[in-house]
């Protein structure tokens, strides 16, 4: 099968990882796919060596336009610059959309793309679109035009012959939104291996002077919405009386510094090793050194990459209660399940897991169980081939 797989992304961090692992995932199943990226950009190239924390990644040439623009420039004037790059997007797209080839165009949807979709249905193509984000739930950055947003994005989930979202809460938003029912697929994330660094656990615990700990961890880029105020309030309150429990932060970002501030002021400085940026190639053996996982916060529509990987090594899992955590987790069997914002709740699960290795080791082989099973990149690619003949044997 031929895929040409479209995103108007920077290709950085979680983003650029996904991107990364289907389309590998869909090439190693036997598949061609040609990637279109926005000037300058190359997920393909930078995902496996950026850091978590993805804001100093090295960039250049156009790309480094582009991420100038992206921080510097009025939200209202970087929306229009979306928009045109509609025109951009149908130059580099048309001589790859041959009608009658066969092409499965597969598109990660962006907000105010409409074109590509729009050229793809009039070659008579299928169109996959991964919908990650909608418009009108809250996000990093804001959203001006969110009215034309939402025209546009009715238009394009109404053409796609299926829609591949992320998480229980964007099949509900695909449907208000446009998109058949019968047209939408959950697809989470994914890992691409089980059990990757387990062999380094001693050496890096030993590296990060951790040996000796019980070691409760988080992986990630640290800004407001992973709310590690809470996670620090609970564990303040887990090593008092735990005085073995050992935080690891794994990687950094805007709020780092307010994190230290938290720890010095409440006297853990000692209890809690923040790593600094962490390329991604050694995230595996970092999470390998901790005992239990924790996901403090998400947001309530994305499905969030660390989770998986927390399994996959093995962990049991600390997590909010939203539907992307539940479209994955099962409470008490591949997980623990906590109320939102809930410092006390937070910490009550994290010290019955602290006390009782048999229940996290419990969990987190069950955990492993399930991401081998059904939450790899190669099961997704299997799962995305597999939608794209359904609708390929449905166009006329």
């Amino acid at each position: 099968m031929r895929f040409v797989y479209h995103h108007r992304t920077q290709g950085r961090g979680g983003e650029g990882v996904h991107i990364a692992h289907v389309v590998r995932a869909l090439g190693a199943a036997g598949h061609e796919v040609a990637v279109v990226s926005p000037p300058g950009v190359d997920p393909l190239g930078s995902a496996g060596t950026a850091p978590v924390d993805k804001s100093d990644l090295p960039v250049s040439g156009l790309h480094r336009v582009w991420r100038w623009v992206s921080r510097h420039w009025p939200q209202a004037g970087f929306e229009v610059l979306e928009i045109a790059y509609n025109a951009y997007a149908v130059l580099r797209l048309q001589p790859l959309l041959v009608a009658g080839s066969g092409i499965v165009v597969y598109e990660r949807y962006a907000f105010f793309l409409v074109l590509s979709t729009w050229l793809a249905k009039r070659r008579g193509l299928t169109v996959l679109l991964e919908v990650n984000e909608v418009a009108g739930v809250r996000r990093a950055r804001g959203l001006v035009l969110e009215r034309l947003a939402r025209r546009m994005e009715r238009a394009v989930f109404g053409r796609a012959d299926a829609v591949l979202v992320v998480s229980s809460f964007l099949a509900a938003e695909a449907r208000r939104r446009g998109a058949d029912a019968a047209r939408i697929h959950l697809l989470p994330n994914a890992v691409e291996a089980v059990g990757a660094g387990a062999g380094d656990r001693a050496r890096t615990r030993r590296e990060l002077g951790i040996a000796d700990r019980i070691v409760i961890g988080f992986v990630g880029w640290f800004d407001e919405w992973d709310r590690l105020d809470l996670l620090v309030a609970a564990f303040a309150d887990l090593h008092a009386t735990r005085p073995t429990a050992h935080l690891l932060l794994v990687g950094d970002g805007p709020v780092a510094g307010r994190v230290r501030e938290d720890l010095e002021r409440r006297g853990l400085g000692r209890a809690v090793t923040l790593t600094g940026p962490v390329p991604r190639v050694d995230v595996p053996r970092h999470l390998a050194a901790m005992d239990l996982g924790v996901l403090p916060a998400s947001n309530p529509f994305g499905s969030p990459i660390a989770l998986f990987e927390m399994m996959a090594a093995g962990k049991a899992v600390v997590a909010p209660d939203l539907a992307p955590v539940r479209d994955v987790l099962a409470h008490d069997r591949t997980g623990v399940i906590v109320p939102q914002e809930d410092p006390k709740a937070l910490g009550a699960a994290l010290g019955r897991l602290l006390d009782d290795a048999g229940l996290r080791e419990r969990i987190g082989a069950a955990a492993r169980e399930r991401v081998a099973d059904a939450h790899t990149w190669a099961a997704n690619a299997r799962r995305i081939a597999d939608i794209a003949r359904t609708c390929g044997e449905a166009v006329p």
